[in-house]
């Protein structure tokens, strides 16, 4: 018998995919659990209309905590849609926050009980909550095999400003955020201004820097809207926050319908920028500061790289920089100038494993709209910059202490 070469004896089978797999809408709206509002109801029953969709429910209980009766609203919505929506169970609350998506038992707990009431892939799971909850019950739905359609209602500003749009679910494992992941898109997003309404100012500012974020990557127009109407954010005005959240998921939906995952969310994407440094913060203060809070220091510091660099200028630089603080925003935290035993920076830790033996890139804002450009990170010049951020924050808090 004549051996094959391993050319010949070769199959190749080429798949090709679909360009753009994701579809699904977003709806904004107000009230949503209102038994007179049909955009939930309609969302649901959007690609089969004569069927009597199963439903479950998990409330985030910080949202729960904001509108105590919001779980009474959700079961009377389902009696009074009744047609169309059956509720297989009362719902559930569970904790929201970044924490939660540390626990790496809590997914495999989520699936049992989704498990037990036999959800399968024509069944609606509601999750009514913060980013970090749409983040673990998305993931933890999306890794079953009979995954459930997911109907994220997002409750906060950061989750309406951009995450909860994106067509991904991800947990923190092995000290890294966002460590496992999955691309598979909700079923539909439904943001409800009324959920806002009922946040904190302070925290509805915090959650507003993902949108600041958004407009620094991807459009100038908005950022020039964000210096006009900033008097009105802080003081967490509702139309303006509510124009402010629409026009930001938007933009997160637009560039995840156009742009290959693997462009949007790698350690040189666009949504690096600024976060790179924040989640390192988070992890070295074990997530006492908030995630607007982080990223409002990790974008200080990423646009001093960048003038540095010369990908932005001095002058976006400033400006960026003030509306951050006329936000009401510090742009510093002590978790930046931490070092090792060796005097090396902390906020380094991770960097090069992430960038798979090459020297460390992160993506600085290529001038204000321009979205980003990869730079090598050099840790002379992230010095400098933490050096620059601890002056001004000094200079600061000894101009207010003279006031």
């Amino acid at each position: 018998m004549q051996a094959c070469s391993p050319l010949e004896s070769a199959v190749i089978v080429h798949v090709r995919a679909s360009a753009s797999p994701f579809e699904y809408p977003v709806c904004f709206t107000s009230d949503v659990f209102s038994p007179m509002n049909r955009d939930l109801r309609h969302l649901i029953v959007q690609r089969e209309p004569d069927v009597r969709h199963r439903v479950a429910a998990i409330v985030d209980r910080g949202a729960l905590a904001a509108q105590p009766e919001l779980n009474l609203h959700i079961e009377r919505y389902a009696r009074c849609h009744t047609d169309a929506l059956d509720l297989v169970a009362p719902p559930i609350v569970q904790g929201g926050g970044e924490r939660v998506k540390d626990d790496a038992a809590l997914p495999s707990r989520l699936q049992a009980y989704f498990h037990a009431l036999e959800l399968d892939r024509r069944s609606i799971l509601l999750v009514v909550g913060g980013a970090s909850l749409l983040d673990l019950v998305g993931f933890a739905a999306s890794t079953m095999q009979s995954a459930p359609r997911v109907v994220r209602v997002p409750t906060t500003t950061l989750a309406q400003a951009g995450p909860a749009v994106l067509p991904k679910s991800a947990i923190n494992a092995f000290g890294t955020k966002d460590f496992l992941c999955t691309f598979r898109a909700p079923y539909a997003v439904v943001c409800d201004r009324r959920f806002v309404e009922t946040q904190k100012t302070r925290e509805k500012v915090f959650g507003l820097v993902q949108a600041v974020r958004a407009a620094l990557l991807w459009d100038e127009g908005l950022v020039d809207w964000i210096v006009s109407h900033a008097h009105r954010l802080v003081s967490g005005e509702r139309d303006a926050v509510a124009e402010l959240l629409q026009q930001s998921a938007t933009l997160h939906a637009s560039l995840a319908a156009t742009v290959p995952n693997e462009d949007i969310y790698g350690p040189e994407g666009p949504l690096a920028f600024g976060a790179w440094a924040a989640d390192r913060i988070e992890l070295h203060t074990e997530r006492r500061i908030r995630q607007g809070e982080a990223l409002a220091v990790g974008i200080a510091l990423d646009t001093t790289l960048g003038a540095l660099h010369g990908t932005n200028t001095e002058a976006e630089r400033e400006s960026i920089h003030r509306l951050l603080e006329r936000l009401g925003l510090r742009l510093w935290h002590d978790a930046l100038g931490n070092v090792d035993s060796e005097g090396r920076l902390l906020l380094l830790d991770g960097l090069s494993e992430r960038s798979f033996g090459r020297p460390p890139h992160v993506p600085l804002l290529n001038g204000i709209g321009h979205g980003v450009i990869a730079q090598e990170l050099r840790e002379d010049l992230l010095r400098e910059a933490i050096t620059r951020l601890a002056y001004r924050d000094a200079h600061r808090a000894h101009a207010f202490a003279l006031a």
